[in-house]
């Protein structure tokens, strides 16, 4: 029946669809960061220039004056670890080291560095068999990617810090938000 000023379905034979059509219009799900990050790191582990930043003129609420920003070549995945000495870095990475191993199941093939004092203990690379290697003194355009990360972090970091209006002791914290 049909009322005036209302439209009703025709009823039309299917159209044939080509199957190429279909696949163009298919959208790729995106894995979860877990599952990204621990098939990388099967693959293999390349830790890219762990890398220092501070120290900070003020300290955070817990006594923190650096951080250290651990990049992963092949996914990117990024770790920020807090310290409150230079010192604390070989402990750091050592402990790194064997999260990625026991966590994982993966092992780390090479780290990169740049030549600072903090990073020379050469007898726990051989031990882990790790290639130890180093970027030129003063020449930051070498670890680029590392570069680039540390100035996203701290200008997400000032962000949050301007936008929520808390006192710059607070910085530490700040940073460990980022990548929840």
């Amino acid at each position: 029946m049909d009322v005036p000023g209302i439209i009703t379905p025709q009823t039309t034979t299917p159209s044939i669809v080509p199957p190429q059509a279909t696949l163009r219009k298919e959208t790729r799900r995106k894995k979860p960061l877990q599952a990204q990050v621990s098939k990388s790191l099967q693959l293999s582990m390349s830790v890219s220039l762990p890398l220092i930043r501070g120290p900070f003129s003020k300290p955070s609420i817990h006594g923190h004056k650096y951080f250290l920003t651990i990049l992963d070549d092949y996914s990117s995945y990024t770790w920020i670890v807090l310290l409150k000495s230079k010192s604390e870095v070989k402990l750091h990475i050592q402990n790194f080291i064997s999260l990625i191993e026991n966590q994982f199941e993966a092992h780390v093939k090479i780290i990169r560095f740049d030549n600072g004092p903090e990073f020379l203990f050469k007898d726990f690379f051989t031990s882990k068999e790790i290639l130890h290697q180093t970027s030129c003194v003063y020449i930051p355009q070498q670890n680029g990617r590392v570069e680039r990360k540390h100035q996203l972090i701290l200008n997400m970091a000032r962000a949050l810090m301007f936008q929520s209006h808390i006192p710059s002791n607070f910085w530490s914290l700040q940073l460990s938000m980022l990548f929840i």
